[in-house]
């Protein structure tokens, strides 16, 4: 009988065996990591990437989400063109710069259009001579810090502004109080992440009349190699855009700033993005409508 119980044992373990492997591949994707101790930046970035990638559990296996190191955007840009990390995933503002260099880019634009919308710190001593500016030229006439690689730096020149470029993202705090340049725009929902470092600094205020919008896209970028994962997220995010869960994360994230920075009361000038030109939208895409408050299909005058 004990012969008999082992046999049994045995094949047991060789039918189950045949059909349910010991451990299933587990697929590692590494995110951007954010510059500062109170750097919050990437969260939205990070949480859209988690949800794409459990959307597509079910076909493409299991996932691990690592940090990669702390970088600025230029280190980052080269760690991507390099493939120095697997599956290296990250947002960046669209260029067609970035595929010429041979970067493969994600079709779904993630911010839906809300990053575009842009608002400025200054400090609290040019408060009064702002008040009285009501032109598009009479705001030209001011400085404007912005960060090294940033695709705000070219939109803004291409517009006549002057921009000074700033290679440390955490520097364009001290450097606004300060008074090295007069503005530094910053996209509606990117507000919030960013009150507790402007609480170091109290000479940096909200500028509260003006907003400037200029289409900034911003998608998921790879190297070649990590094709495959990137492809992965994409599917994952129409998935979420289907069942209604990518409009949930995305209102968590963003509602914070449009209800802070209370875009109704602001002046609005609309800036041209020469970068555009050859861009072409996905039909799916979705964009948040400011006015309405709705999520809307992107038509092409948008």
């Amino acid at each position: 009988m004990r012969g008999v119980r082992l046999l049994l044992i045995w094949i047991t373990i060789g039918l189950f065996g045949s059909i349910c492997p010991v451990s299933a591949a587990v697929t590692t994707f590494v995110y951007r990591s954010a510059e500062t101790l109170h750097d919050t930046r990437n969260g939205y970035d990070m949480a859209l990437l988690r949800l794409a990638l459990e959307k597509t559990r079910d076909v493409y296996g299991e996932f691990e989400l690592l940090p990669s190191p702390v970088m600025n955007t230029t280190r980052v840009l080269k760690a991507l063109q390099q493939g120095t990390y697997p599956n290296f995933i990250i947002k960046m503002s669209y260029s067609p710069e970035y595929e010429h260099q041979g970067l493969l880019r994600g079709g779904y634009e993630l911010d839906l259009g809300i990053v575009g919308y842009r608002v400025c710190y200054t400090r609290r001593a040019l408060l009064p001579q702002l008040a009285s500016r009501t032109t598009l030229a009479a705001w030209q006439l001011l400085s404007y810090g912005q960060g090294t690689g940033w695709m705000d730096v070219d939109i803004l020149r291409a517009n006549e502004f002057l921009v000074a470029e700033v290679p440390n993202y955490k520097n364009l705090f001290p450097m606004t109080a300060m008074g090295r340049f007069d503005l530094f725009c910053r996209g509606i929902n990117e507000i919030p992440d960013e009150l507790a470092e402007i609480k170091r600094y109290p000479e940096i205020v909200l500028e509260p009349k003006m907003m400037l919008y200029y289409d900034l896209p911003r998608f998921f970028y790879a190297n070649p190699r990590d094709s495959a994962g990137l492809e992965r997220v994409e599917k994952g995010i129409r998935l979420a855009a289907a069942d209604g869960s990518l409009q949930q994360l995305w209102l968590h994230f963003n509602q914070p700033g449009i209800d802070y920075v209370h875009p109704a009361q602001r002046q609005l000038f609309r800036l041209k993005n020469p970068l555009l030109k050859d861009l072409r939208w996905a039909p799916d895409q979705l964009i948040y409508n400011l006015q309405t408050g709705r999520f809307e299909q992107r038509t092409a005058h948008q």
